[in-house]
């Protein structure tokens, strides 16, 4: 086990290289420049100012040398300065990372409670009403985009029930209650299309282990229909469930980026647009390579997980 999680660490070494790579040279590609952006929020900034300007946020240097100087504060965990700002990225990250985690386990959560008994109960009532709308509401789930679906979420919400969401971030520790107001929506939207392929799978694999021979012999041994779904079934099931909620997780957290934006809250998808917009690279490129170092740690999880479910997988 420990040397397979050795060798999993060690492949994920190349793969953020060539993450980094990509997002370095994506922006550096964009059209627009950071600088541009910085002065029309100043006003007008002459040639030797600007150069003075570059020559302070490095951006003179060879793309050699910005992109080792970039490499080497992410491996010291000194991200630098916001361009367009001025302020430390870790202080922004501070302020934004635990909106994201919040929103995303709020989502992931109401999304496995809708999704797991859903999918339970069209499998084991297959072929009736029960199941032909767990299907429809899975359909509903994979069809309808986010931004279509937050957007349609407010518009409701302020026709039927004159509610609007409120303007600036309000913590869990100030007020529990209104933290939740905010989150709630927007959970729900993300935890929505979360648990529509989770709900498919679901059913698909609860149908395939409720055919297999030693559930056959439960039955046959007089064990009551729930027992032998939940204490028999359901654990050699979920691991194809497990697998597709892993892989939909980075679905997850690009899916804040738009509802965040959309429900005005300050986490990092936001921060990532408005850098994005602003051409601050080193607020991006930070950002893209947290993202890109949970996804790598999320699908280590998920293996690992595997030889909880089922004792028969061995890692070597």
């Amino acid at each position: 086990m420990y040397k397979y999680v050795l060798r999993r660490l060690l492949l994920a070494v190349p793969v953020l290289l060539l993450s980094s790579l990509i997002v370095f040279g994506l922006m550096r590609v964009m059209p627009g420049d950071a600088l541009t952006a910085l002065m029309a929020e100043s006003g007008n900034v002459g040639e030797k100012e600007l150069a003075k300007l570059r020559r302070d946020l490095q951006l003179d240097r060879p793309y050699v040398e910005q992109y080792a100087l970039w490499l080497w504060q992410m491996v010291s965990f000194r991200p630098g300065d916001s361009i367009f700002t001025g302020e430390p990225i870790a202080t922004s990250l501070k302020k934004s990372i635990p909106v994201t985690l919040e929103l995303a386990t709020l989502a992931l959560i109401l999304g496995l409670v809708i999704a797991v008994p859903i999918g339970i109960l069209s499998a084991t009532r297959q072929n009736t009403p029960a199941d032909y709308a767990g299907r429809v509401v899975a359909v509903s789930g994979l069809s309808l985009p986010d931004f279509w679906l937050g957007t349609l979420v407010i518009t409701f919400a302020a026709i039927w029930f004159r509610w609007i969401p409120s303007i600036g971030y309000v913590s869990f520790w100030e007020s529990p209650t209104r933290n939740l107001q905010q989150f709630l929506l927007p959970a729900a939207v993300l935890g929505f299309r979360l648990s529509a392929a989770t709900m498919r799978m679901t059913r698909s694999t609860v149908l395939e282990v409720l055919r297999e021979d030693y559930v056959r012999t439960a039955r046959a041994k007089g064990l009551e229909g729930r027992i032998v779904v939940y204490k028999h079934a359901l654990k050699n099931a979920l691991i194809p469930v497990v697998t597709i909620v892993g892989g939909q997780l980075g679905t997850l957290l690009a899916g804040t980026v738009i509802v965040e934006t959309i429900f005005a809250l300050p986490g990092m998808g936001r921060l990532t647009v408005e850098a994005i917009l602003f051409r601050d690279y080193p607020v991006v490129q930070t950002n893209v390579m947290l993202v890109a170092g949970a996804l790598v740690s999320l699908n280590l999880m998920v293996d690992l997980m595997y030889a909880w479910l089922d004792p028969r997988i061995r890692y070597h």
